[in-house]
């Protein structure tokens, strides 16, 4: 498990690395992508595989490792997605089983593959320290929404990011959605493509009228002037001049 600069966790966990394109547009500039190829290049002998989806048995051991008397966020997996047709459902059990094992550790699980996470957790419960939560950045990917909606988790939580269209004029639902994390697109070349300040204002005010909370991530490499910046950090994670990083309370009875 690795300590991340990623604003809404503390650590990740990567028991499965690895994706495929999902066939929406979030996956075009895809951070975990160029990662696993950099990692592959520095012989990192966890990405021999480069980015092809990759089950680490090795590392199922590794959330027992920490203390069980501090409380800590995890986002699983960072570096692939848990519910890729190429990972078993033995190994997600596997995976699960060490979840259960360790309950001071609240997991964040996000995927692209809601259907398939829907199924698995409509014959094994999902774990009151499980929040699960989609991608969904763009019109293409709200089905992925409703799949979710139909499962049982203390926090149900939606990844707009990075957010490519006007999604609160476009049909986004919340209802029964617990949190959501808006956020513009990082990658290493000035074609990003770029997120209007009014298509996240309408995702905060629609998250607002369903009482969800709402996290804003960051800019990304192109701020709310349109000016792309080669160092996403000088473009912030403040809207209008404020800093939204809410959190959801998770559901005790679900």
């Amino acid at each position: 498990m690795n300590h991340t600069s990623i604003s809404w966790t503390e650590l990740t966990w990567n028991p499965v690395t690895g994706c495929t394109h999902c066939g929406t547009g979030e996956c075009d500039n895809c951070y975990a992508r160029g990662m696993a190829i950099r990692l592959r290049a520095m012989h990192n002998p966890r990405y021999a595989n480069g980015f092809t989806p990759t089950p680490h048995p090795e590392a199922l051991g590794e959330p027992l490792a920490t203390n069980p008397k501090k409380k800590i966020m995890c986002f699983l997996p960072s570096m692939g997605d848990l519910f890729h047709k190429d990972i078993s459902d033995v190994f997600i059990n596997k995976v699960i089983d060490v979840v259960e094992m360790t309950p001071w550790i609240t997991y964040q699980i996000l995927t692209k593959r809601s259907a398939r996470m829907a199924a698995f957790f409509n014959y094994r419960r999902c774990p009151a320290n499980v929040w699960l939560g989609v991608t969904c950045g763009c019109k293409d990917s709200l089905f992925r929404v409703d799949d979710l909606r139909g499962v049982a988790a203390p926090v149900r939580f939606v990844s707009a990011e990075p957010l490519l269209s006007d999604l609160a004029n476009e049909g986004l639902d919340l209802i029964d959605i617990d949190w959501i994390i808006a956020g513009g697109e990082r990658a290493p070349k000035a074609a990003v493509r770029r997120m209007r300040e009014d298509w996240v204002l309408n995702l905060k005010n629609l998250s607002d009228a369903n009482g969800t909370a709402f996290f804003f991530k960051q800019w990304g490499n192109i701020g709310p002037d349109g000016i792309w910046r080669h160092d996403p950090k000088i473009n912030g994670d403040l809207l209008g001049g404020v800093n939204y990083h809410n959190y959801p309370t998770p559901r005790v009875n679900y």
